[in-house]
């Protein structure tokens, strides 16, 4: 058995829908990307990005992926050590997989440094836009003029009302900064049902490689700082660089600086302090809803930094909240940990730190969501009710966070 990729290009309304087909010959999944614009497509453009969307997808079902087009010589050289990496993180979950294109050819040339970002209005996106145009001198920042927003991503593909809040939320720190919005939505998330902490990363590198043709650099926030790096995740600068091509370079981004000491950063820009979109299981996806984890760990990162009440929510924390927050994994815990130490390097004495530091000892919640998440998901597939199955998993996850 083996998986086949082909991808097909087509303009809507003046607009670029490339269309990545997987086949292993009895069921295909199709992936769509439509774009705000139209961008280039020859027999020849390079199919680096969307190879990187569905690799973890093919190395969980072990087999030989072909692929009917062009990749650069080094995505194929970095795609080696990347499978490497994640064959080690989680043996039983990803092989090693062939991956056999039609052409490989060497599409190294001499270019600008046209740089673009990912962004998605949280701290991490908010804090490279910002460092790149604004915080670090010239001679040591990459020239970032654009910022790529994935449609698909945190907010539901068919929900485009809220896409379009969200979009207009973050509109007014984006023209403060001077940079550009580029749009592209995609279905790739759910149709593919991975881990998402497993494959975000390449998930957003697919999406800037498919613009490599403007841009030389592609820039990702950093989640995790250097002194807190935890493995396996979707993001980190011991991979990134593995998600580069002959056109495009993937750059991980502000590894330097803790969650809190990037909003540190931030809180002197008012725009930015108001903008900021850090919610992903809310039911109003636009918004914060502002009492999931994410939420509150974000509150908290305002707090250790000296700002009480960031003008992104619209009420204040509730310190009960604390006490009964849902920790899902090993990198939200070491994230709040670095919260309580940020804190105490201040000397902060406050209530909600000495409850964060109580729920801290608990550790990590005692259910595991995924198995959930595959229960539910798998009952409503088997009864073609695909989109409840994951408007009922987000609610499940608002109302237990």
């Amino acid at each position: 058995m083996s998986l086949h990729l082909t991808v097909s290009h087509s303009i809507i309304d003046g607009k670029s829908r490339r269309i990545t087909h997987l086949t292993d010959g009895s069921d295909t999944k199709e992936i769509f990307h439509d774009f705000d614009r139209l961008l280039s497509w020859s027999d020849s453009t390079l199919l680096d990005g969307h190879v990187l969307i569905i690799l973890l997808y093919a190395m969980s079902r072990g087999q030989t992926l072909y692929v009917h087009g062009t990749l650069s010589n080094g995505i194929v050289r970095n795609l080696e050590e990347l499978q490497l990496a994640w064959q080690l993180w989680k043996p039983s979950i990803y092989k090693k997989i062939q991956v056999i294109p039609d052409r490989i050819i060497d599409a190294r040339r001499i270019r600008n440094d046209n740089t673009i970002a990912a962004f998605s209005g949280g701290v991490d996106g908010t804090f490279t836009a910002l460092r790149h145009t604004a915080l670090l001198p010239d001679p040591i920042r990459y020239p970032l003029t654009d910022v790529l927003m994935v449609h698909g991503f945190d907010v539901l593909v068919n929900n485009h009302d809220h896409f379009n809040q969200l979009y207009n939320r973050v509109l007014p720190i984006l023209n403060e900064l001077g940079l550009a919005i580029r749009v592209v939505r995609t279905n790739s998330k759910e149709e593919l049902q991975l881990d998402w902490t497993d494959v975000f990363g390449l998930q957003l590198a697919g999406c800037l490689h498919m613009m490599s043709d403007e841009f030389q650099y592609c820039l990702i926030g950093s989640g995790e700082p250097y002194d807190l790096l935890l493995f396996p995740w979707g993001s980190t600068p011991a991979t990134d660089y593995l998600m580069s091509g002959d056109q495009m370079t993937v750059i991980h981004d502000g590894a330097a600086f803790s969650r809190t000491a990037k909003i540190a950063e931030l809180l002197a820009v008012p725009t930015a302090c108001k903008t900021l979109k850090v919610c992903w299981m809310g039911q109003h996806q636009g918004e914060n809803c502002g009492v999931c984890e994410k939420c509150v760990r974000t509150r908290l990162n305002f707090h250790a930094a000296g700002m009480v009440s960031p003008p992104c929510f619209d009420t204040a924390l509730d310190v009960s909240l604390i006490r009964e927050l849902a920790i899902l994994n090993m990198p939200q815990l070491a994230e709040l940990q670095s919260i309580v130490d940020y804190a105490e390097r201040r000397g902060i004495r406050a209530d909600w730190l000495t409850l964060l530091k109580i729920r801290l000892a608990k550790g990590i919640t005692n259910y595991e969501p995924n198995v959930i998440k595959g229960w539910i998901i798998a009952l409503l597939d088997r009864l073609g009710l695909k989109d409840l199955a994951r408007t009922l998993w987000r609610r499940i996850k608002h109302a237990v966070c």
